[in-house]
C-alpha cells in the first residue's frame, strides 16, 4: 500500500514539475482548430537562441575571420556598413529574416524602395499579423495567389461592393482565372476569406505581379513577426541594405556560413569588427 502510495505522490510531482515549466517557458495551447492557422507563423515566434546557449569557439572565430568567405564579405562596404547598424544586429538573429536573406529573389525584392516603404507602412503591418491573414496565407497557396491577376480583381471587387457570405460565395464561383482548390477553399471559408481581404492588398497588385519574389516575401509564414518589428523597418530602409539587396548574393553568403550565423546568435560583433579593421590594415 506505502509502494503505491508512493508511484502515486511521485506522478504527481512530475506532472507539477512539467506544468512549472510550461508556465515558465510561456507556452500556450492554441484553442481548438486553429492550430492549422497559427502553427506555420508559430514556428518563427518561437524564443530566440539566448546568446550564453551558443557553444563557439575563439579558433571557430578567427578561422572564419581568415577565411575567403570573410574576405568577400568584409570587402563590401555596403555589408560592412550595414553590419555595424543596432537595428541589423536586432533583426540578424530573427529566423525570417534569415530565410528570406538566403532566398535570392526575396532578398533582392528588397532592393525596391517602393515595395519596401508598401511593407513598413501600418496597413500592411496589420494586414499580415490579423488572425484571417495569417490562417488564410497558412492553409492556401498564397504565394500562387498573390501573383494571379484574377484573385485581385475578386479582392478590388469584394471590397467595392461588400457582399454578404452568400453573395461572395457566389462570386468566387463565377471569379475567373484562380485555381480550384482556393475557390473551394474560400467557398468553405467565406468569412475567413472575406476578413482577410483588405485595401492593403489591392494597392499592392503591381508590386506583387512584376516584382519577382515580392509575393512569396509577403506570403512567407513569418512575414507578420518581422514587420512588427521597429528594427526590421529601421535597417531596410537605410540607403545601405537597398543597395547590398541588389547584389543578395553577400546577405546570401553570410547566412549561409554556420560560423556567422552562430556569431549572429552569441552576439560577436566585436569580433567582426576586430576582423574588419584587421582586413583594412593588411
Amino acid at each position: 500500500m506505502t509502494r503505491k502510495r508512493n508511484l502515486i505522490i511521485t506522478s504527481i510531482l512530475g506532472i507539477a514539475v512539467i506544468l512549472g515549466f510550461v508556465a515558465l517557458r510561456g507556452i500556450k495551447v492554441p484553442p481548438e482548430g486553429t492550430e492549422g492557422a497559427i502553427g506555420a507563423a508559430n514556428r518563427y515566434q518561437a524564443e530566440q537562441i539566448s546568446a550564453k546557449d551558443v557553444k563557439l569557439e575563439d579558433a571557430e572565430i578567427q578561422a572564419f575571420l581568415q577565411s575567403d568567405t570573410f574576405h568577400k564579405l568584409a570587402t563590401n562596404p555596403e555589408f560592412r556598413s550595414v553590419v555595424k547598424e543596432q537595428s541589423f544586429r536586432e533583426v540578424a538573429g530573427m529566423q525570417v529574416y534569415q530565410t528570406i536573406m538566403e532566398n535570392r529573389d526575396q532578398a533582392q525584392s528588397l532592393a525596391s524602395k517602393q515595395f519596401v516603404q508598401y511593407l513598413v507602412q501600418p496597413s500592411t503591418v496589420a494586414m499580415v499579423t490579423s488572425e484571417a491573414f495569417v490562417k488564410v496565407a497558412s492553409e492556401c497557396n498564397m504565394s500562387e495567389l498573390l501573383q494571379t491577376p484574377g484573385f485581385f480583381e475578386l479582392v478590388a471587387t469584394t471590397l467595392q461592393n461588400k457582399p454578404t457570405t452568400t453573395e461572395f460565395r457566389e462570386a468566387v464561383l463565377q471569379s475567373k482565372g484562380l485555381s480550384q482548390t482556393f475557390v473551394e477553399y474560400a467557398s468553405k471559408n467565406a468569412d475567413v476569406v472575406l476578413a482577410a481581404f483588405q485595401p492593403a492588398l489591392v494597392e499592392a497588385r503591381d508590386m506583387l505581379v512584376s516584382l519577382n519574389g515580392a509575393a512569396e516575401l509577403l506570403a512567407h509564414p513569418g512575414i507578420g513577426t518581422l514587420l512588427e518589428s521597429k528594427a526590421f523597418a529601421d535597417v531596410v530602409t537605410l540607403d545601405a541594405h537597398e543597395q547590398l539587396m541588389k547584389t543578395p548574393e553577400i546577405m546570401g553568403l553570410a547566412f549561409n556560413s554556420e560560423v556567422f550565423s552562430r556569431m549572429v546568435q552569441a552576439e560577436r560583433w566585436p569580433a567582426l569588427e576586430q576582423g574588419f579593421t584587421a582586413l583594412e590594415q593588411q
